[in-house]
């Protein structure tokens, strides 16, 4: 929405604390905290035996930031004319892990399947959830972001809708989607459907960012000037405040 990161705070619970892993652990999430320019103040490292069984680790935690108010992008700003950008996702980023463990579980050949791209299939459902907030955080200053939507579970259909006013809709075109081998090979071996695949999966589309037609190329070139791929999925249009998507998903 617009806001600085300050501070994390983080909560470890686990069945047995063992060391070594408590401690990789909290150098990862400093390590994730120092890459975006916030800090680790501090955190809850609590054993639960009996609750959890050793070797189970639940992990959370809060951030919090600052934005001056006037300065928050929350949507309300978006008019029809807009344009609808999709930054490029590092792969599942996190969801739909439930179905890629059924279908590892009725296909144990996939955990040693390479994909088209080079890449094998465990390394790629492994691959950790980009954070955009370097890409875009230049650009909250300069008003040419109307609104941002973080694609999670649902798609781009049940998480941008979330922020469009009530008289206007995005209009996506699924054409403009570039498809990453992984969900082609999900869909191959799964038999998913593609109104399922858009829906359980973010199909290549991390996040989506709003803004005016004018600035559209500006805010393309500086978020792909710092490494994320990034399109045009689609225009707002009049409406009342839902997704809609025109053409279909290309395969090939």
């Amino acid at each position: 929405m617009g806001a600085k990161p300050l501070s994390v705070q983080d909560a470890i619970i686990c069945g047995k604390l063992e060391k070594d892993r408590v401690v990789r652990i909290v150098d990862g999430i400093a390590a994730a905290c120092k890459a975006q320019d916030c800090s680790l103040t501090g955190g809850e490292t609590s054993e639960q035996p009996g609750v959890l069984e050793p070797g189970v680790y639940i992990l959370t935690s809060s951030i919090v930031g600052i934005v001056e108010k006037d300065e928050i992008i929350d949507g309300s700003s978006i008019r029809e004319g807009d344009v609808v950008l999709s930054l490029e996702s590092s792969g599942l980023h996190t969801n739909g892990y439930t179905l890629i463990r059924t279908l590892m579980q009725n296909n144990p050949a996939l955990i040693d399947t390479q994909l088209s791209d080079g890449r094998g299939f465990i390394d790629t459902i492994l691959e950790p959830h980009r954070c955009y907030y370097q890409c875009v955080r230049e650009l909250f200053s300069t008003g040419k972001i109307t609104g941002m939507a973080h694609i999670t579970g649902g798609g781009v259909g049940e998480n941008l809708d979330r922020i469009l006013p009530e008289n206007v809709n995005a209009e996506i075109d699924l054409a403009k989607y570039t498809i990453q081998p992984i969900f082609k090979l999900i869909k191959e071996t799964g038999a998913v459907g593609d109104a399922e695949m858009l829906r359980t999966f973010n199909m290549g589309v991390g996040m989506a960012v709003v803004c005016r037609s004018g600035d559209a190329e500006a805010v393309r070139e500086h978020i792909e000037s710092r490494g994320v791929a990034c399109r045009e999925a689609g225009r707002i249009v009049a409406g009342s405040g839902a997704v809609e998507f025109v053409n279909t998903l290309n395969w090939e």
